[in-house]
């Protein structure tokens, strides 16, 4: 594989499949300014940057290196922030300077290339007002969500960010330097594609669904993985080794979201980020759900299809797809099979895939105009958590009589489940006080959550009711 590293170009040789980009920048490349925090993608200490080319051009993104496959990488531009330690300093430097926002300083490299990627893809902005300084704030925060300081030193941060804003990026070295990369990386996905073909690596990464039948053909033991954000946590704490890994990224079949008679199809190699901002207009609930998802870091590269097929009962999006009556396409060889995601999830980390079987997409049908969809994740922090309790609820009213309800819940059950009897002593109901009484009633003949260090049963049955209840007053009101 071949890769751009800040300004060299470097071949590796077959890498294991196993080996994170963290790992290999500290122990091979001898650059110690991108930290290990955690190992699990939780603390943004050891965030680079990325580019890859999309289309005509080279998006750059914020990754966590503790958990991004060496493998994953071939044909990017990998930055992280020794390319920016020279004089003067760079303005996104210069202002954590100013703004005394570095402590202790161990947090601060990631820090800086999150803010980095940030400020490179977002338009200047002059916060004249109170709604330009409010929307520059979301999005500062959600680009710094996956970033920990141990020294509490959020605020100082945030003022760097508000002091980077009205800067001119057009005029900064580094951002006009990444534009002239464009010809390496082509060159490098060029002879990627070449020599893909009749190779077998530990890591592989084919290119079409053709090459990606017959790689899984080949290796029928090997894992499947995308972003790899879920199957890194393995590797990097519960120190399993991977022979090999076939990588689905760069199926270019895998990697569309298709908008078709009020359905969508998202390819599994879909970035949680892209269908985040796809979703802004078509699917709002969506978005706001993806917010709550991990970090910005995470979403970058983690994907919809791979949280489904991690089949955890935890899982962020598998409530609000299942409301939506999801569908997935599922792939072995050349023939293709259709599956409801109802019926996808058979027993805690178990699932209806057959050997040698891939999910190809999901075919997600968007709210008719009488729809009404809610979804609530309930975790201890609002980012970069995991839920003790997610519920999602889809309802059409016919003059306040329900015509049609789902409801799902992640968390309460060994898999993300469906509250099927409680829908079905919902629908037809007009909804009244004495008729949302009995929701908790009904509630217990579909859900035996346990205790665990999130929350206790008690309080997933409770807040479960509390937000089912909820959102049917919303319907109503």
């Amino acid at each position: 594989m071949r890769l751009l590293l800040n300004q060299t170009l470097i071949e590796v040789a077959n890498p294991s499949a196993d080996v994170t980009l963290l790992q290999w920048l500290r122990e091979c490349q001898y650059l110690t300014a991108i930290k290990e925090g955690c190992a699990v993608g939780d603390c943004g200490a050891c965030t680079v940057m990325i580019g890859r080319l999309v289309d005509d051009g080279i998006v750059y993104q914020s990754v966590n290196a503790c958990i991004a496959l060496l493998g994953s990488l071939n044909a990017c531009h990998v930055v992280t922030l020794d390319c920016l330690q020279a004089e003067p300093l760079h303005p996104v430097q210069q202002a954590m300077v100013d703004c005394h926002a570095s402590q202790c300083g161990f947090c601060s490299p990631g820090f800086v290339m999150s803010l980095l990627a940030w400020w490179l893809n977002t338009p200047a902005k002059v916060l004249t007002s109170v709604a330009d300084f409010t929307s520059h704030r979301h999005s500062v925060e959600l680009a710094l969500s996956g970033n920990l300081c141990r020294c509490t030193g959020y605020q100082p941060i945030l003022l760097a960010a508000d002091q980077l804003a009205p800067l001119d990026r057009s005029t900064d070295t580094l951002f006009s330097a990444l534009g002239g990369y464009l010809h390496c990386l082509d060159t490098l996905r060029a002879m990627s594609a070449e020599q893909h073909h009749g190779r077998v690596n530990a890591y592989q990464q084919p290119q079409d669904l053709n090459q990606l039948a017959l790689a899984y053909a080949a290796m029928p033991e090997a894992r499947l993985v995308a972003g790899a954000t879920d199957l890194a946590l393995d590797i990097t704490h519960g120190l399993k080794s991977f022979k090999n890994l076939i990588d689905i990224k760069s199926v270019a079949q895998l990697q569309a979201i298709e908008e078709d008679s009020g359905t969508l199809a998202i390819g599994a190699a879909v970035s949680l980020s892209e269908l985040e901002t796809y979703c802004q207009t078509k699917l709002p609930c969506m978005t706001q759900l993806l917010g709550r998802f991990a970090s910005r870091q995470v979403r970058n590269r983690g994907t919809l299809v791979g949280n489904i097929a991690n089949s955890s009962p935890i899982a962020d999006t598998p409530p609000l797809l299942l409301v939506l009556d999801a569908q997935l396409i599922l792939q072995r060889g050349q023939g293709q099979r259709t599956l409801a995601l109802a019926d996808f999830y058979l027993d805690y980390k178990k699932t209806a895939l057959e050997g040698g079987e891939f999910i190809h997409s999901v075919i997600l049908p968007l709210p008719t105009v009488r729809q009404q969809v809610f979804v609530e994740k309930v975790s201890k922090r609002a980012e970069d958590d995991i839920s003790s309790t997610c519920v999602a609820l889809s309802v059409t009213l016919n003059n306040g009589v329900i015509a049609q309800i789902n409801i799902a819940c992640g968390g309460m059950a060994a898999i993300p489940k469906m509250a099927s009897h409680t829908q079905s002593q919902l629908l037809g109901q007009a909804i009244e006080p004495s008729l949302l009484a009995q929701v908790p009633q009904w509630l217990a003949q579909d859900y035996q959550p346990i205790d665990d260090m999130r929350a206790s049963a008690d309080y997933r049955q409770r807040v479960t009711v509390n937000l089912i209840v909820g959102f049917l007053k919303q319907a109503v009101a």
